[in-house]
């Protein structure tokens, strides 16, 4: 063996050695810091509401146009229906809302990650509110006029009502998901 091909040789064998070193760190790193984004879902679920939550009716959710509902979770003693919900057109992107609908009625949404800069003109003109309290068998959520201001970003959180909405009344009130 020459000297120039052991050089080569150790030099594979160096590289090697640091990139398996390298993939256990990460992988020990991402197995210490990894949230299980179900259970984070349920924890929100569950603080959002007062109920519990400890399983996910629908993992895979449903796309409808610019919204899409992320998660579906029914609460443990079924009087809640709780979306994670994405909805797109905004101004920074996608917003995630989080929407509680009790006996066919909108009870509450709270706005969740998102990357938009306009959502406080939404806060300070009720627009939230104006979907609290709507029967979801007969609301149409795109009909909810937009905030002047912010009209990208009522469009977004629009779209994602208009998911949960469209899927309540598709797959919950129909009785595909029902338990």
């Amino acid at each position: 063996m020459t000297a120039k091909f052991r050089s080569m040789l150790q030099g594979v064998a160096a590289l090697a050695c640091i990139a398996l070193v390298c993939g256990l760190l990460l992988g020990a790193v991402n197995h210490l810091t990894y949230v299980d984004p179900l259970a984070a879902t349920y924890e929100r679920f569950a603080a959002d509401t007062g109920a519990s939550f400890s399983e996910m009716t629908d993992e895979e959710g449903a796309d409808y146009g610019n919204g899409s509902v992320v998660y579906y979770a029914r609460s443990d003693d079924g009087g809640i229906d709780a979306f994670l919900v994405s909805g797109g057109g905004g101004f920074g992107g996608n917003v995630q809302i989080y929407l509680y609908i009790k006996d066919a009625v909108i009870d509450k949404l709270v706005i969740g990650e998102n990357g938009e800069t306009y959502l406080d003109k939404l806060e300070k003109a009720d627009f939230y509110a104006r979907f609290v309290g709507q029967d979801v068998t007969s609301f149409d959520p795109l009909s909810v006029d937009a905030v002047a201001s912010a009209t990208r970003s009522s469009t977004a959180v629009k779209n994602g009502v208009n998911a949960a909405v469209r899927y309540y009344n598709e797959k919950i009130a129909g009785g595909e998901s029902n338990g």
